[in-house]
């Protein structure tokens, strides 16, 4: 049926010219009498976002000098404006373009902020006009030539830029895909996020509040509404103006839910077509376009109901993702729910969630110091049965009726665990979060950065993506940590996740206005936010727009379990934590790896074990008691602190990368290692020590004590109490007062190496003399277990 009302010489025209004529005239005049307003209500808008770039640009300029409650909320309020008129997102992009044409003459710590709005509004954005996507483009080509970080995050968004232009809309189309885990034959990737909160810092009222928040539809609706946000968002993307979304939104309303799962495989069936198509980016977005436009008239022409004219366009909801919400009270909840997430993706009946599996190698894992002591059985999948020979048996190949049961399940044997797992699949794959530097035997000083984690891997080697995010302070990253060492240990053991998972980590930090008892008459207040978060302040000293966006909420959402309190009821979670939590989630691709240190406590009592451990970010030691002694000296008498007499053997590292043996004697008061720099110019993979001692000195007037701080970097350090009078240290890791340990008299400090370099290593000293020689996988694997956090741009 011919549309009313139109010239049937224009109608003719192909879809992709009308897309063209579109972007000519969106691109020239940004607004129409049909589109967003008069001429000047368009040029308030374009001066009203020009004002919030602006803004956001005073605020990077201010960096750690701004108030605290007002940072990422001009960001916030920016993309605010872009979802309630799509118009703004126009001249929002084109904005940005200028601006970072400008900053990159003149100021390079603009570039990476105003790179990431600007790719989340295109991700946002119902339409952009194709010559503001071939600008963005040829921009971050420009970037090619800068170094890192730059150079990494321009080349992945260049892709993606690359990929909306054949097939507009995919960007949205993927991320909600992946985010809900809608099933469809062409992207099976999926991504879930956990959030384990610190049950000392977070009340789970609060937890309550962001999960009824982000959950306020029916699950039930939820599949529904989502496939009708990618086929609206999707058709808009391509045609524009063309498209009447409103008479497409009620059609749709309409329809069944069989009938919009249709629609919904067609139209991620062409875009990922598109996408991967080997033509030239203007004739893959023809043949899109002119798909999507058949497309389009067959859901309209449905109705039979004459087709409305050209419409404004309309902003399509970008939902909040998928997120479960834990309060971490047990140490292998991590471990669990990963394992759980797994078997819900793939089924219970696979081989890596095998009921029959040793049950030792899922709730014990190996010591990562002591393989040789472990017995790693890797078993055969060849019995000598037949039946184990070939692929398992269909469903119709069963006993006849009537069989024993018991001589069944002697015929039937599950997978074991194959030796192939251990050198390809577990070793090399889980280390890809890795940087390729930190290997062998060789420990670099620089800090680097991981490898890119892009969200929209166009080529994604794994299934599955799991994002654990944790709210708290450095409490929770030190239970992090000791987590992922454990998740490592099981992984080495027997390859579970490895294969089917890539894991990324995200750290909201949040104050606690506790204090923490290290020993006896002694306390550490944390009442100052950069002591109990100091890993989130070196974050934001390295990467500006974490500081803005991320270290803004270390204070809102402790105000938000306070409003709970208070009220007594069910807090409603202020939107813009969620906003910024979800922003997070898809735009922090850059991970920044943390050294993990092992540390070995040996005790008093000679028939305790000796206690393995781990910590992030500090270790503190202090003397539950100080006897004071009065001191004869030539001339007076004085009242000195004992201490207590420590021998210190530590490797002194350099800038040089040259590592030398220290050895010392000190009377110790007490010592803080520290793990993480105090600004973002000391990037240097070491332990800082701070050891409180006590010096004897002679002068004129006799001998004096004097107390002074003796400060080393290193990568090893030893320390051994040398008294004899039963004295003993009390120790406390990474501030938490749950692991703190008592009468110890001797810690020992090294980095925590890898499980799986550890395991190979030890496979290869069995065909080789020189212990200290890396052959095999060794070579190629990282030595040191690092822990990567996800930000916004890593270090810049």
């Amino acid at each position: 049926m011919e549309p009313k009302g139109k010239n049937p010489e224009k109608d003719t025209a192909a879809p992709w010219e009308k897309k063209d004529a579109e972007d000519t005239r969106l691109s020239q005049e940004y607004c129409t009498s049909s589109g967003a307003g008069s001429p000047g209500t368009a040029v308030n808008a374009e001066a009203d976002i020009q004002r919030s770039v602006k803004a956001i640009i005073r605020e990077l300029d201010q960096g750690g000098s701004g108030l605290q409650c007002s940072r990422g909320m001009f960001r916030w309020t920016l993309h605010k404006k872009t979802e309630r008129d799509p118009y703004n997102n126009i001249f929002l992009v084109k904005i940005l373009i200028s601006e970072l044409e400008l900053a990159k003459k003149n100021s390079k710590h603009y570039i990476l902020p105003l790179l990431n709005i600007l790719m989340y509004a295109i991700i946002q954005a119902v339409y952009i006009p194709d010559d503001l996507h071939e600008k963005a483009y040829k921009f971050c080509k420009k970037l090619l030539s800068f170094a890192k970080p730059y150079c990494t995050l321009a080349h992945e968004y260049a892709i993606m830029l690359k990929a909306e232009r054949k097939a507009p809309g995919i960007l949205y189309q993927r991320l909600i895909i992946s985010e809900h885990g809608l099933k469809n034959d062409t992207s099976p990737h999926w991504e879930k996020t956990f959030v384990f909160a610190d049950p000392d810092v977070i009340s789970e009222e609060v937890c309550n509040a962001l999960y009824n928040k982000i959950h306020s539809l029916n699950p039930n609706e939820i599949v529904t509404v989502n496939m009708g946000h990618v086929i609206k968002h999707t058709i808009q993307a391509a045609l524009g103006e063309n498209c009447h979304i409103s008479r497409l939104d009620e059609v749709l309303q309409n329809k069944p839910y069989n009938m919009i799962e249709l629609y919904f495989q067609e139209v991620v069936a062409i875009t990922e077509q598109s996408c991967f198509s080997s033509e030239e980016v203007t004739t893959a977005q023809k043949k899109h376009i002119s798909k999507l436009q058949q497309l389009y008239q067959k859901i309209i022409s449905s109705t039979h109901q004459v087709a409305a004219p050209n419409d404004r366009l309309q902003n399509i909801l970008l939902p909040n993702p998928e997120i479960s919400f834990f309060m971490w009270k047990e140490d292998d909840l991590l471990w669990k729910e990963l394992v759980q997430f797994v078997k819900n993706r793939f089924g219970s009946g696979q081989d890596f969630v095998n009921s029959d599996s040793d049950n030792s190698e899922m709730s014990e894992p190996i010591d990562g110091h002591n393989f040789e002591q472990t017995r790693l059985s890797v078993l055969s999948t060849d019995s000598g049965i037949v039946r184990d020979c070939g692929d398992p048996p269909l469903s119709n190949d069963v006993s006849p009726a009537g069989a024993n049961e018991k001589e069944q399940t002697k015929l039937v044997r599950r997978p074991c665990i194959k030796k192939k797992s251990y050198d390809s699949d577990n070793m090399l794959s889980f280390s890809e979060i890795y940087d390729n530097t930190v290997t062998g035997a060789n420990i670099k000083l620089q800090r680097k950065f991981g490898c890119n984690t892009m969200l929209f891997n166009f080529k994604q080697p794994k299934p599955n993506t799991a994002r654990v995010m944790v709210i708290g302070n450095d409490c929770i990253l030190g239970r992090l940590a000791k987590a992922f060492l454990s998740l490592r240990k099981r992984e080495t053991r027997r390859c579970i996740l490895t294969t089917k998972l890539n894991l990324q980590f995200y750290y909201i930090p949040v104050t606690n206005e506790k204090q923490i008892p290290v020993s006896a008459g002694k306390v550490i207040p944390l009442l100052h936010s950069d002591l109990s978060c100091e890993v989130s302040r070196y974050l934001g000293s390295i990467d500006p727009w974490y500081n803005s966006n991320i270290n803004s909420l270390r204070n809102m959402i402790p105000e938000l379990a306070r409003m709970s309190t208070s009220f007594g009821q069910q807090s409603v979670a202020d939107p813009f934590i969620v906003d910024v939590t979800s922003y997070y989630l898809r735009m922090g691709y850059q991970p920044v790896c943390f050294q993990i240190y092992s540390v070995v406590f040996t005790f008093t009592d000679e028939t305790v074990e000796c206690v393995d451990d781990v910590f992030l970010i500090q270790l503190d030691a202090d003397l539950p008691k100080l006897k004071c002694a009065k001191e004869v000296t030539l001339t007076r008498k004085k009242m000195t602190s004992e201490g207590l007499g420590v021998q210190v053997a530590y490797k002194k590292i350099a800038l040089s990368n040259r590592e030398s043996m220290r050895q010392f004697t000190s009377r110790c008061n007490g010592l803080m290692m520290k793990a993480i720099p105090s600004t973002g110019a000391e990037d240097i993979v070491c332990l800082n020590v701070n050891i409180s001692g006590v010096t004897n000195k002679m002068n004129l007037s006799g001998k004096i004590s004097l107390t002074e701080n003796i400060k080393i970097k290193t990568s090893h350090i030893k320390i051994e109490v040398q008294d004899s009078c039963g004295k003993s240290l009390v120790v406390c890791l990474d501030k938490d007062s749950r692991r703190i340990y008592k009468d110890v008299v001797s810690i020992e400090v090294s980095p925590c190496l890898e499980p799986g370099y550890c395991f190979h290593k030890m496979r290869s000293l069995r065909f080789s003399q020189n212990e200290n020689e890396n052959i095999g996988l060794t070579k190629y694997m990282p030595k040191c277990l690092l822990l990567p956090i996800n930000t916004f741009a890593g270090i810049l």
